[in-house]
């Protein structure tokens, strides 16, 4: 009888600390079964230990209960984000000032670049981390062994220069607008003889393609969800990725656009939504700012997430 009640004391806990998730009562007894073998609580497992194991299952498990379904790609760059953090001090928040992408490489290894966008190419260069399985395989920058000690007088510009970009002004409290430093870059690209318009301009195969027309209605045929679920399964990937806590995922907001929610990323169709985390809250934190989101039309699977921080590079 002891047993008995045991069992449905740590089974009304699990139901409540699972009630915030998209869970049956199915998963929910897999949950428990993992946690006990499959066997009747035996009494040497306490009330205590039982529900301890059970919440470390439900941690370790809560992707699959939610039924996000991550591409190979998002924990890839996972992966390399934080290589390119250890490696080169490249923060989440001068991501904003780079162009990220990904593609398959040799031997199943995936290849995540990080480009400097638009008239940055060159003086940020590029960033190239290739990641085999859990593992970084290797990571270069095009820039390596130059010399970048010249602040913006170098000719190549590392975490120094990024944090001067992105410095905060102490007496105005705002970051400097990113145009200041045109005179050091269009100067560093004359010198090098780096046309940034021609250089993108030659890149022909575009990695995201906005579907118009005709291919937008031929897309919605192969919707296997609504809009609402989309954006419903886009907020659970944000907070699973980016580590969110409970309030800021209550606390998003959604950016809809309906002439360029479909789209094709790097050949697969998906649908593209907007998550800003921060602009409801009146706390400030290094997650706040835009991501955007590319679920796979016909199977809802996360094919990736771009993070543009509020307080990075995105300032013009």
């Amino acid at each position: 009888m002891k047993d008995n009640r045991l069992e449905q004391r740590i089974q009304h806990s699990l139901n409540a600390e699972l009630s915030g998730l998209n869970t049956t009562s199915w998963q929910r007894n897999q949950f428990y079964e993992n946690a006990t073998g499959g066997n009747k609580v035996k009494r040497k497992l306490t009330y205590s230990l039982v529900l301890a194991i059970v919440l470390l299952l439900i941690a370790a498990t809560a992707l699959a209960a939610v039924g996000i379904i991550f591409a190979k790609r998002v924990p890839a760059t996972e992966i390399a984000d934080q290589a390119l953090l250890e490696t080169y001090g490249i923060t989440a928040r001068m991501q904003s000032l780079f162009i990220r992408e990904t593609a398959e490489g040799a031997g199943g290894t995936t290849v995540v670049t990080y480009e400097g966008r638009e008239h940055l190419a060159y003086v940020l260069g590029k960033y190239t981390v290739i990641v085999d399985g859990q593992t970084v395989k290797s990571i270069c920058w095009s820039h390596d062994g130059e010399d970048t000690s010249g602040g913006l007088e170098a000719s190549a510009w590392g975490k120094d220069q990024l944090d001067e970009i992105l410095r905060i002004d102490p007496e105005t409290g705002k970051q400097a607008q990113l145009y200041t430093f045109n005179p050091y870059i269009e100067r560093i690209n004359r010198e090098h003889g780096f046309d940034y318009e021609a250089y993108w301009e030659e890149d022909e195969d575009e990695y995201v393609v906005v579907l118009e027309g005709e291919d937008v209605q031929k897309a919605k045929e192969r919707q296997a969800f609504s809009a609402h679920e989309f954006v419903q399964i886009a907020k659970e990937a944000v907070g699973v990725r980016y580590h969110l806590t409970s309030q800021q995922i209550s606390l998003m907001s959604i950016d809809t656009d309906e002439n360029s929610a479909y789209v094709l990323l790097d050949g697969t169709l998906c649908y593209r939504c907007w998550i800003i985390v921060g602009e409801l809250s009146t706390e400030e934190t290094e997650q706040d700012g835009a991501y955007t989101v590319y679920l796979n039309l016909e199977t809802g699977a996360v094919e990736d997430i771009l993070f543009l921080s509020e307080h990075g590079g995105g300032n013009g």
